[in-house]
């Protein structure tokens, strides 16, 4: 097989269309078609368009950070709708008229359509190719198969039914013809996966050349893509969901199905099962940190902690990760706004730093216990005075997590590994590779005359916490404004994200299963927590919730949103739940940051007060769009 070496990195270099009027039409440009598929080269570059329209793991402003109730940003600064378009529909200002995030619509964010065109003309002429064998075009049309089929579910995961689009419209046809219906959820998953299916024994099992193929579409992304997928049509949001019943098509046919369906959860278990297998004999495996030579580590927590923190921040050598998007890598720019500025000496003054991605008290509150459970069910955690003072013992206990002889809260005191792997607060520990040894980890205080103090009102996070997880340890900071970070390929999916769905699937079809409770105790593990049975049966005053299913679904939407904190599953999770009702109508809370004693920094604010009603569980489809096509049904409360 030859290599591609820059598949995932070039710009789109050829234009394929030019009618912006209707979805996918084919353009009055045909030479240029040509001549992209005259040669290897030039076809190859045709495939990097068709990757090039992935939505950008490294967009801060997209839907994935600032959507769910994971991140909030200080409402003085200068964040404008069109960089931060995610953060302004978490504030209720989305509208029909000019959608935000408008992957429907025709250019600019719309580039879905656009990106399914691109894998339709892929996979209709890399055959013409003269210079490349067989099994090679075979395989490039399969990769544009999964892809036109991933793009096809973006679509779906935010609007519901859409159009499906198997091949191009021509653009001499009647404009009558340009105008179609869309077609019901169920009919649009079973496209989904049907063209997944057919891709699959033609693409590479694994990638074939090291790191040359990371980020492309192989046997083993597609199956874990599939088992997604799946998970998300036997979920609340599209199975049996009859708030949206009154969206129907022209013949009066619901196009949500309004009859709950068991099996959906058995197929989707089955196709992660098949997944997580496939990967096992590919050799992915969940990721655990290995110290470097120069480093010392005296503590276990350490340990754990660097387990899952690299398992999301660092790409070289991972096994857990089943599909990177190398297109868009969280770079220095992407790290400094999750990293505290003045945690060291050299970032006090340091301009590179920006820091204002704070992490909101909410999310704080899902981490467990050190016991491995939720600290409001810990019969030995003291949740009723969690927020009151105290100061931090001088022992091993606490010293690698917390300033010894500090005043900090309770909260912040007996939380499990994953809290102080995942979060920066007031009187925690910072450990980088710079500092040689974990018990010299650096100190943060986010009061007002501490060293990761507001600086100005863009370096500058409200909530009094920040996303450790994301910063990548070996990152340098040096006098001047020198900075030096390590860039990752940001996972798309990992094999953690993966368990926990079958666990998930397993509990919906099955209810509480040996194999289930497997799957996620494998994740606690990782992090140092017994398993789900032993910790609730010795600590919880709910001792028999994992042997039922409503426990049991409970428990695993908490692992999911601990496990994959701030990676941009929370808010989609949420939706095919349909919990965003209930988690996105909560006040956005944070300490008072701008206080320099403890007692009335740890009195919570409020910084937002959100409003989600069940419209939002769905974009709307813009007002132009349904102007050109007058057979589209607008979504529900739109």
């Amino acid at each position: 097989m030859k290599k591609i070496v820059f598949i995932l990195m070039l710009p789109v270099l050829l234009s394929a269309g030019s009618c912006k009027k209707f979805l996918d039409v084919v353009p009055d440009n045909t030479p240029v078609i040509d001549q992209a598929f005259s040669l290897r080269v030039m076809a190859q570059r045709f495939l990097a368009t068709c990757y090039n329209r992935l939505p950008a793991s490294n967009a801060l402003g997209n839907d994935q950070y600032l959507m769910a109730d994971e991140f909030w940003l200080n409402s003085t600064a200068n964040f404008s709708s069109s960089a931060y378009p995610g953060w302004y529909i978490a504030m209720g200002q989305q509208n029909a008229n000019s959608p935000l995030l408008n992957w429907w619509g025709s250019g600019g964010s719309g580039a879905y359509w656009q990106a399914i065109y691109d894998c339709n003309v892929m996979i209709e002429r890399v055959q013409e190719v003269p210079d490349m064998d067989q099994s090679e075009k075979n395989m490039w049309a399969a990769e544009a198969k999964v892809l036109k089929a991933y793009y096809h579910y973006l679509l779906v995961r935010a609007y519901g039914p859409i159009i499906i689009r198997d091949k191009n419209l021509s653009v001499f046809g009647e404009q009558t013809s340009m105008q179609e219906s869309r077609v019901s959820v169920d009919e649009c998953f079973s496209y989904i996966v049907k063209t997944i299916d057919e891709a699959i024994p033609d693409l590479m099992p694994i990638e074939q050349n090291g790191n040359l193929d990371v980020g492309r579409v192989n046997q083993v992304a597609a199956k874990a893509i599939k088992a997604k997928i799946l998970v998300e049509a036997a979920s609340p949001l599209f199975n049996g969901n009859t708030d949206m019943a009154p969206l129907k098509d022209d013949a009066g046919n619901a196009l949500f199905n309004q009859t709950y369906s068991e099996a959906k959860w058995t197929a989707a278990a089955v196709a992660c099962k098949e997944a997580i297998d496939f990967a096992a004999i590919s050799g992915k495996r969940l990721h655990t940190w290995t110290a470097p030579a120069n480093l010392t580590i005296g503590s276990s927590s350490t340990r754990f902690q660097m387990n899952y923190r690299t398992a999301f921040n660092e790409s070289d050598g991972n096994a857990e990760a089943l599909w990177f998007d190398t297109r868009s890598t969280a770079s220095g720019g992407f790290q400094a706004a999750f990293t505290p500025r003045g945690f060291n000496t050299n970032t006090v003054s340091n301009g590179n730093i920006t820091s204002y991605m704070g992490v909101t008290l909410n999310i704080a509150e899902k981490f467990y216990s050190k016991n491995g459970i939720p600290i409001e069910e810990d019969k030995t955690y003291p949740y009723a005075s969690r927020n009151e003072l105290v100061t931090v013992p001088a022992t091993d206990e606490y010293r690698f997590n917390l300033q010894a002889n500090y005043t900090t809260i309770l909260f912040h005191l007996d939380r499990e590994h994953r809290f102080y792997s995942a979060l920066s607060f007031d009187g925690g520990r910072y450990f980088m590779m710079s500092e040689i040894n974990d018990a010299n980890a650096l100190n943060t205080n986010y009061k007002q005359g501490g060293n990761v103090m507001q600086y100005n009102v863009i370096n500058n996070q409200v909530t009094g916490y920040m996303a450790k997880k994301l910063v990548n340890y070996q990152n340098s900071y040096g006098a001047s404004n020198a900075y030096a970070a390590r860039p990752y390929a940001i996972p798309v999916i990992r094999l953690a994200d993966l368990y926990l769905l079958y666990a998930e699937a397993l509990n919906e079809s099955q209810g509480p299963t040996a194999e289930a409770l497997t799957y996620i105790d494998a994740v606690r593990a990782r992090s140092g927590l017994n398993g789900v049975q032993a910790s609730w049966a010795d600590y919880s005053n709910q001792p028999s919730k994992p042997s039922t299913k409503e426990g049991l679904r409970s428990i695993i939407k908490q692992e999911r949103t601990i496990e994959l904190a701030f990676e941009g599953k929370r808010f989609w999770d949420l939706r095919r739940w349909k919990d965003c009702v209930l988690e996105l109508n909560k006040l956005v809370t944070g300490w008072d940051v701008s206080q320099r004693t403890a007692a009335p920094f740890y009195r919570s604010r409020t910084l937002y007060s959100r409003v989600f009603t069940p419209k939002d569980y769905f974009w709307p489809i813009g007002i132009d769009e349904m102007r050109r096509n007058p057979k589209l049904k607008q979504n529900v409360g739109w």
